[in-house]
């Protein structure tokens, strides 16, 4: 590892030495008055390369600029401002040299002005327009290559972009969401001559008479196309063999008209390569948006059997049969249908060794060896028919459908002392959801808007497990019939849910700083679990555990009511906006029908919000909030379950909701003539009152039991990221502190904890046209937790390094980490490495593509993964797939 970071270094160190005979160009931009011109367009065009980069500058807010030219090349420099005319210089520098330029008003008309200067870059409130035929040098193949040149603008590998270190949460062509919005699909697909602008949007709103009224913090892109292209057809087909009968197969087909989209997807191969993700996943069902609105939805979302299933990221053997397409379509008389579909069946397997050291008993350590073989099945279809006149109506109905279903075979060894226990389980999960949306927004006048949103959701899983034991398990609590060498178990797991919605927002405009906003709402919800556990006898008949305290028929119903306010103000460059809400809930729970609470609670929540704007790029933002939810509903069964070989739950039916405050404040700023992007956070969270699991352990089985405590519980978080861009640079530095004290009760003993994590990433990427490309850097992060019994203090450290050269017809890239880790505690040492390599050959202007890649270069057998809670510390060997091989043939449309 040291020789390959060392040759790294000093090939990032030669491309520094090749690009050191740069001349500095800088001055100040004015008007006749002398006034600085603030967001400037200063542009240098080679005069003698023809496929030489061009420079590009945006003056400050004290009107500088500032540019890095070649030695002694030609250059047109082009100074353009709105209002002003042009100016135009021929400049061939030997020196750095300081040039003013004062720019004349023009008496022209606005659109004669846009029309004839076509600014590179014209930022205009939230909104940043950049005309790419500035940017373009001629061998820019995807719409990720034009992104990279864009001044603010930052792409990684996988195409998450980000403008002024703000993450786009959202893709458009033409206004239009490419496919889901998803950006990486349209970043690494969008062929880069079709693209005329690229329109960055902050604070955006899919509502535009809305945009003003609520706050908005999300991030869009909207590309443009030429007019040329509103018509066409792109995409391209990958195909592909490799060694040990690997192959893979990747159609991407997309059509764009101005009034229909069209696009479909298919990826089918064996190499692990995975179109839909787990993070794809979190995405369609609401992502940072839903765990904004609701953190105990997105954490159940985040942990169903459906999730659990994606988040296997290392297998010895993965199989990916995928497809997608979408359809967008303008109807007319402002109508429009946007509908998608996804389909993905996989095939799995995993296989895991375990060591544990257990923290909280005398038991001695745990070893586990685990295989597993989940096949999988989901499908989830979404259609939306809006009405939207632009002016003062907005009507949009949402059909959504969600159907998965498995089958998970799991073969567990698990060695304590000289005692080997044997767990064979197959696992069948089946879900089925629905959800209907109805939205409307309405501007009655200036100063009256109503929000409207009405949901009605219904979900039906149903999960079947059999368990194989070689020994009885939870003697003492388990009346297993024993009949020799081998107990067999089911379990029968059955969840239904309702849930109907309705929310109200009315935008009620007092005067020009002075909005008042009451809200209304009501939900109504119930949750019916039933789960089975029994034994099936050698003759095949079963016998319940249900006198022994199993099995559960829970009904949980909730109706929540709640009526509030939010007031908004602003004072010069301060924007305030309180608010309160009641909300009201009654619920009760029954068990076999039997009724066993009927209860009721108002809580009030206040919230603040804060914003001062320093100026347009920099702002100061504070937001606070108080939440309350009632958690995971299977918490209020008040009866056992078991839920692996060593593990039972139990609910409890007297459990409340959940009180939790945050508090967080935000700095951000940008200056694009400097290039430089930072920002900030700072954040607090502090729970009154929690749903736990309190924890009985004996050996190494656990019983945990629901409880509503008031023990106390912190969390304290500050990260920021500072990012510098220079021509030919950019250097990136981040680093994240948490703290977290907290208590749980572990065997009737209430125990402190206190958890520290903090770390560091730095990163420096060149971004040079003629030479290679490299992005390398280093992740370290420190973590402590730590109690009156137990102290545990890890270390990792990762260096990476990606390397890319773009060398006439040929790409060749080359992606290798090292991961380091250390118990600092026990002294133990973990580390492994891991490199990828692909090499492309293709002509600019031919269809055929080819390609030559491996992955797991090394061939190295598994990876390393240590983890620690409050009664564990595990050490992980991940086995991982062979080295492959692929030769791939690309044609492109």
């Amino acid at each position: 590892m040291t020789k390959l970071l060392a040759t790294l270094s000093i090939l990032l160190f030669t491309i520094a030495l090749s690009s050191a005979q740069s001349i500095k160009l800088d001055g100040f931009i004015t008007d006749s008055l002398q006034n600085p011109l603030v967001n400037t367009n200063v542009i240098a065009t080679p005069l003698q390369e023809v496929n030489a980069q061009i420079k590009f500058s945006i003056s400050s807010s004290k009107g500088e600029y500032r540019l890095k030219l070649e030695s002694n090349q030609s250059y047109l420099i082009e100074v353009t401002h709105l209002g002003f005319k042009k100016i135009m210089d021929t400049l061939q520098l030997s020196q750095d040299l300081t040039k003013d330029y004062i720019m004349v008003e023009s008496t022209e008309s606005l659109e004669e002005i846009l029309i004839e200067q076509q600014m590179a870059v014209i930022v205009k409130e939230d909104t940043i327009t950049y005309r790419t035929n500035q940017f373009k040098t001629g061998e820019e193949r995807k719409l990720r290559d034009i992104l990279k040149k864009l001044p603010g603008l930052e792409v990684d590998r996988e195409g998450n972009v980000t403008v002024n270190g703000k993450e786009v949460t959202k893709l458009m062509v033409d206004g239009k969401a490419f496919f889901t919005g998803d950006e990486k699909l349209g970043v690494n697909n969008i062929p880069a001559d079709a693209v005329d602008e690229v329109e960055a949007l902050d604070n955006y709103s899919e509502v535009a008479f809305l945009k003003g009224l609520e706050e908005s913090d999300k991030m869009a892109l909207n590309i443009k196309l030429k007019d040329g292209k509103k018509k066409f057809i792109f995409g391209d087909i990958e195909t592909g063999a490799g060694v040990e009968d690997r192959y893979l197969l990747h159609p991407k087909l997309f059509y764009y008209s101005p009034k229909t989209a069209v696009n479909v997807i298919g990826d089918f191969n064996n190499t692990g390569q995975k179109s839909f993700t787990i993070q794809d996943y979190l995405d369609f069902e609401g992502g940072m948006a839903l765990a904004l609105e609701d953190q105990g939805a997105y954490s159940r979302l985040y942990s169903d059997d459906f999730s659990q299933f994606l988040r296997q990221d290392d297998f010895i053997f993965n199989k990916n049969d995928f497809g997608a397409a979408s359809l967008s379509q303008e109807l007319g008389g402002n109508f429009s249908l946007d509908a998608y579909s996804i389909f993905n069946k996989s095939k799995l397997r995993t296989q895991t060794l375990e060591d544990f050291t257990y923290q909280t008993t005398e038991a001695p350590d745990e070893s586990r060896e685990q295989s597993n073989q989940n096949d999988l099945l989901f499908s989830i279809s979404k259609i939306k028919l809006r009405y939207d006149n632009n002016d003062d109506t907005d009507l949009r109905a949402n059909t959504n459908f969600k159907y998965n279903t498995a089958e998970a075979q799991s073969l567990l060894n698990s060695e304590v002392g000289n005692t080997n226990r044997f767990v064979n389980t197959n696992t069948q999960p089946e879900n089925f959801e629905f959800l209907q949306t109805f939205n409307l927004n309405k501007q009655f006048s200036y100063k009256h808007t109503l929000k409207l949103e009405a949901k009605i959701k219904s979900e039906d899983q149903t999960t079947d497990r059999l368990w194989d034991f070689n020994q009885p398990l939870f003697t003492e609590l388990i009346p297993l019939v024993d009949e020799g060498d081998e107990f067999r178990l089911n379990q029968l797991n059955q969840k239904e849910v309702t849930n109907l919605s309705l929310n109200a927002k009315h935008y009620w405009v007092l005067a020009d700083f002075h909005h008042l906003y009451p809200v209304a709402g009501v939900d109504y919800f119930t949750f019916n679990l039933n789960t089975l556990d029994e034994q099936i006898l050698n003759d095949g008949s079963t016998t319940s555990f249900e006198s022994a305290g199993f099995n559960n028929q829970m009904d949980f119903e909730l109706f929540n009511a709640s009526l509030g306010f939010q007031y908004k103000t602003q004072i010069g460059e301060l924007v305030l906006r309180p608010g309160l809400v009641v909300k009201n809930f009654n619920w009760n729970v029954s068990q076999f029908g039997d009724e066993l609470v009927n209860d009721q609670t108002a809580v009030l929540l206040p919230e603040f919000y804060a914003e001062y704007e320093f100026k347009t790029s920099e702002k100061l933002r504070f937001n606070y909030n108080r939440y309350t939810n009632f958690g995971n509903s299977s918490n209020y069964a008040n009866r056992l379950s078991l839920q692996s070989f060593n593990q039972i739950r139990r609910g409890n039916e007297n459990l409340q909701n959940q009180i939790y405050q945050t508090a967080s404040l935000l700095y951000s700023q940008f200056n694009m003539f400097k290039g430089l992007f930072y920002n900030a956070r700072l954040s607090y969270t502090h729970r009154e009152s929690s749903i736990r699991n309190q924890t009985q352990i004996e050996g190494i089985d656990q019983i945990s039991t629901s409880i509503f405590t008031d023990l106390p519980e912190n969390t304290y978080n500050v990260n920021g990221t500072i990012n510098k861009r220079i021509p030919n640079y950019t250097f990136t530095l981040g680093g994240n502190a948490s703290l977290s004290d907290y208590s749980r009760i572990i065997n009737d003993e209430v125990l402190d904890y206190e958890s520290i994590n903090f770390g560091y990433n730095a990163k420096v990427t060149t971004r040079y046209d003629d030479w290679p490309n490299l992005e390398t850097g280093v992740r370290q992060s420190f973590s402590r937790l730590n109690s009156d019994a137990i102290d545990n203090k890890f270390t990792t450290l990762s260096p990476f390094a990606y390397l890319e050269y773009d060398w006439e017809d040929f790409i060749f890239k080359f992606n290798y980490d090292y991961n380091y880790f250390e118990n600092q505690t026990t002294g133990d040492v973990n580390r492994f490495e891991m490199a990828d390599a692909s090499l492309f050959y293709g002509k600019e202007d031919s269809a055929w593509g080819f390609e030559l890649s491996a992955t797991n270069l090394f061939d190295i057998e598994f990876k390393r993964q240590n983890s620690v809670n409050e009664f564990i510390v595990a050490d992980r060997r991940l086995f991982i797939q062979p080295r492959i091989v692929m030769f791939k043939v690309i044609y492109k449309l």
